[in-house]
């Protein structure tokens, strides 16, 4: 794929997450959310279902566009395209359903023959934070380019975690105790808004176990982007992805530490 290509694709990501925020910040507040479980207990709501929708009516009318889709509420469409997008309308639906304004929508386009992506974009409605970036053209944090350093040290930084109900699930419970052990600054900032912590450089690193394809993508697309490193490693959760990612240096330490890819 092109740099021009990756480009115009960027563009189509950003502009349909966009359009789902009008969608997002309607619901937010409401009494009427349509609140539901899913089978896995997750929550869902209208708000995620007409979002989803809306950001696939914007990626399907792009000029061109016969790439396959891949989304939590509705499942994978298309005719097995090599290059598919992902879509998690709202990542963290928790939040969202309480009043929290810390969740957003993320997008990415994923290699499915690398099984990597090469493009993401996560939007944070309520914060109007916007992270665009695709491999080889770099990442932008509302339209101004990102850039993380090579090495930060442990004790002058911020390590990020998912729920402590995901370590659990992926049997990574020590890790959690470890890194506490070692470090006094780790703060569950959860979801695609603490990965946009990581992205942005505010937090050096995060792990967060237990993640499915369209909950990762586009922050590995983007982490990558900023001159960062994605960890992606088998949940013992099946069908899901144990993350570590951040600044490089720090996460070449965690990863040593906890041995956390070969495990």
């Amino acid at each position: 794929m092109t740099e021009a290509q990756l480009r115009e694709l960027l563009r189509v990501a950003v502009e349909a997450a966009l359009a789902a925020a009008g969608v997002i910040r309607h619901y937010f507040g409401s009494a009427r959310l349509g609140l539901v479980q899913k089978e896995d207990g997750s929550p869902v709501t209208l708000a995620d279902k007409e979002a989803e929708a809306m950001i696939r009516e914007r990626l399907l009318a792009a000029p061109g566009s016969t790439l396959d889709i891949l989304g939590e509420e509705e499942g994978l469409s298309g005719s097995g395209t090599r290059h598919r997008w992902t879509v998690d309308p709202i990542d963290g639906t928790r939040a969202f359903v309480r009043g929290i304004p810390l969740f957003g929508s993320m997008i990415a386009l994923e290699d499915t023959v690398e099984g990597r992506a090469i493009l993401g974009v996560i939007h944070l409605p309520i914060l109007d934070v916007t992270l665009a970036g695709a491999r080889g053209i770099g990442t932008t944090r509302n339209g101004e380019p990102v850039q993380l350093p090579e090495s930060v040290a442990l004790e002058d930084t911020i390590i990020a975690v998912g729920d402590v109900a995901q370590f659990t699930a992926a049997g990574r419970e020590e890790d959690f105790r470890r890194l506490t052990a070692r470090h006094g600054y780790v703060r569950g900032y959860t979801d695609c808004f603490g990965h946009s912590l990581v992205i942005g450089g505010q937090v050096g690193a995060m792990i967060d176990p237990a993640l499915n394809p369209w909950d990762i993508r586009p922050t590995e697309a983007l982490i990558e982007a900023a001159g960062g490193r994605a960890v992606l490693v088998r949940s013992n959760v099946p069908g899901k992805i144990d993350a570590l990612f951040g600044n490089r240096g720090l996460v070449a330490a965690l990863d040593r530490e906890l041995s956390y890819s070969t495990r």
